[in-house]
């Protein structure tokens, strides 16, 4: 993606409006590896890595300008959670809208988002990715 001039979208316009974004992209695949019994860890990399942008700060703790309908809520969710990842995987996952009330409750995603976010907050995305990806 970065390297092809072909596409015309900057890196910030992808991360743009997840919470509209997410639901159909990565929920509903979620959603459907769920119910087939396969594994949605790579799904809740994807999600983890949302929630870590929406935090508003990046891995050395500089802002980011997160543009999404529902940005000031996210912070304010994330601030009153703070940086660990029990706690602020709870509380975003919590947002109705976006997550609905089933994949909350669904232990093997609500783990998987944790445990790789978890992963983000604590190696870093390039140590995560490298982990969680085949070589």
């Amino acid at each position: 993606r970065f390297r092809n001039p072909a596409l015309r979208h900057r890196t910030w316009q992808i991360a743009m409006d997840g919470t509209q974004k997410l639901p159909q992209r990565l929920l509903a695949p979620a959603r459907e590896r769920l119910a087939a019994g396969a594994s949605v860890d790579l799904i809740a990399l994807g999600i983890a890595g949302w929630m870590r942008y929406v935090t508003g700060h990046d891995e050395r703790g500089t802002p980011i300008d997160v543009r999404d309908p529902l940005a000031a809520r996210l912070r304010a969710l994330a601030d009153s959670a703070g940086a660990g990842a029990d706690r602020l995987s709870t509380a975003l996952l919590g947002v109705r809208e976006v997550f609905g009330d089933d994949l909350p409750r669904n232990a093997q995603f609500a783990g998987a988002v944790r445990t790789a976010l978890g992963s983000l907050l604590t190696d870093g995305a390039a140590a995560t990715v490298t982990r969680a990806t085949p070589a």
